[in-house]
């Protein structure tokens, strides 16, 4: 990803639209990448879900998003989901577009966007859901 790149995607939601990434009138987007598979995924996604009112405190939208691999559905991640606990609407990538727009390579993976579309943080792999809710906190 070139410096000073900015993302733009429009990705369809589990409901059938189209949803454009960064959310407009949100500070920051916390994109939050999940796989139906992806064991750590069934951790990570139900933590930083609870925590998603201290992320809206902080003018953040949390974003789910299932990147799904060939042969998996939309069905497969809603139903991953739901055994996680979550009833969350979602995003799906199916074609590779957050590897291509931000250069996610390994599941699962929380990125924070400002309002333009530039990454200004990636977890580390393991971070906590306290960390990601840190890194949207406005600077003062």
């Amino acid at each position: 990803m070139a410096e000073g790149h900015a993302a733009s995607l429009d990705l369809p939601s589990s409901d059938g639209s189209l949803v454009h990434v960064p959310i407009t009138g949100a500070r920051v987007t916390v994109l939050d990448a999940f796989g139906p598979t992806c064991a750590p995924c069934k951790e990570s996604v139900p933590a930083l879900v609870a925590k998603q009112s201290a992320l809206e405190t902080n003018g953040a939208k949390l974003v789910l998003v299932a990147v799904l691999a060939d042969g998996e559905s939309t069905d497969d991640a809603k139903k991953a989901l739901a055994s996680w606990g979550v009833k969350s609407p979602f995003l799906i990538d199916r074609g590779g577009a957050l590897g291509r727009e931000l250069g996610v390579k390994t599941l699962p993976a929380t990125l924070v966007l400002d309002s333009e579309g530039h990454v200004v943080w990636t977890a580390a792999p393991g971070a906590s859901v306290d960390s990601v809710v840190a890194a949207t906190a406005p600077s003062s």
